[in-house]
């Protein structure tokens, strides 16, 4: 019995890691994911400039940040 509901699980539940692992991957992808996935990554990026986290970059802000983003490369 444990084992057919165990089966039945794992059947359930490949088309959807199918489906995450496609896209994860380069698969095919919605407009609305495209624009999803693009906007996490930019409140991402904006969590990271946003030096004090008061909701505003302010031009010192960005400016560290783009200089944050250069010294890797640089050595």
């Amino acid at each position: 019995m444990r084992a057919v509901l165990i089966a039945i699980l794992l059947v359930l539940c490949v088309p959807a890691w199918a489906q995450t692992d496609a896209r994860s991957r380069g698969g095919d992808i919605t407009k609305d994911e495209y624009i999803e996935r693009a906007r996490r990554a930019a409140e991402k990026r904006f969590e990271r400039m946003d030096a004090n986290h008061d909701g505003v970059l302010t031009a010192e802000e960005r400016k560290a940040a783009r200089g944050q983003r250069k010294s890797p490369r640089s050595q």
